[in-house]
Parts: C-alpha cells; sequence; structure tokens
C-alpha cells in the first residue's frame, strides 16, 4: 500500500445559477458579494477584504473525489466511498455571476494506492487506465439549510497533481 497527497486544482469554477441559492447563503457571504461590487467589480482585492473574503469562503468550501468502480479496481485502496479533502485552500473569487462566487482554489486529498506513483505523470497514466478523476472531483459550497452547491459546472479546468511519497 502507497500513500500519495494529491492536489486537486479548480480554475473559476463556477456554480450553476439557474435557481436562487440567496435565501441558503450566510450575511457573511451575501457581504463579500457586496464588497465586491462596492469595489467596482476588479480582479483583485485589497489585502484587509481579501483576508476577510477567505475567512468566510473556505470553512463553506466543501471538495471530495467519489471514485468509480474502475479507480477501484484499477488500484484505489481508500475505503468505499467519498474521500474527502483534508484541507481546501482559495486562490481567487468573483461573483460576477451572483451571489455564489466563481473560485479558484486547490483540495488536498491522502490516497492510497497499490503501486507507487512517483510523479504527476504517473497519476494521470493511472487514471488514463482506470477512468479520470476530474469527473469524480465535487467541488463546492456547503450551505446554511445543509445542503451543498456544486462549483464544477462550469469551470476553466480541473488538474491534479501528486505530492511524491
Amino acid at each position: 500500500m502507497h500513500a500519495n497527497t494529491v492536489f486537486a486544482s479548480l480554475k473559476n469554477g463556477s456554480p450553476d445559477l439557474s435557481e436562487d441559492p440567496t435565501a441558503f447563503l450566510s450575511p457573511a457571504l451575501i457581504q463579500c458579494e457586496r464588497l465586491w461590487k462596492d469595489r467596482g467589480r476588479r480582479t483583485s482585492w485589497p489585502k484587509d477584504q481579501w483576508a476577510f473574503v477567505r475567512r468566510t469562503i473556505e470553512p463553506l468550501l466543501y471538495a471530495r473525489i467519489e471514485p468509480e468502480p474502475e479507480h477501484y479496481s484499477g488500484g484505489l485502496l481508500n475505503p468505499k466511498g467519498a474521500i474527502e479533502a483534508q484541507s481546501i485552500r482559495l486562490f481567487s473569487c468573483s461573483f460576477e455571476n451572483g451571489p455564489l462566487p466563481t473560485i479558484s482554489g486547490y483540495a488536498q486529498f491522502q490516497m492510497m494506492f497499490d503501486r507507487v506513483l512517483a510523479s504527476t505523470a504517473d497519476l494521470y497514466d493511472w487514471m488514463e487506465e482506470t477512468d479520470w478523476l476530474d469527473w469524480a472531483l465535487g467541488f463546492g459550497f456547503h450551505l446554511q439549510d445543509g445542503g451543498e452547491w456544486d462549483a464544477t459546472y462550469e469551470n476553466g479546468g480541473i488538474e491534479f497533481e501528486i505530492v511524491a511519497p
């Protein structure tokens, strides 16, 4: 059994806002959207506002990989079920599409394999043999009512990187 740290990065993940989530959002998240609008919808945040935005949004984020049977038969040794992120880091966000922001960030996972994966290239070779993890990645927001809102509906890319053991 070989344990690896795997990072999944999401670039410009945008939730499907065909329904209005406002009733399920925290007042602090609504305040983040107001700050974004008040500062003229710029692409960068002043340092103090960014600290507030990260403190507000990061705890609301979830990330998990829900492996397919092909992953397990191909050598994934994690217990059956979702693999929850150990940590999530927000790099950027924009409220251009509405009250749930478009986000970029990464999530860190612990994954166990039946073989040594010494590089990101090895991880991509494994995914090509089994199934791509980007379809198994869920990245989104926890809502106040206990629900979740996926942020991978539209995105600028999902990439994986492995930290060599």
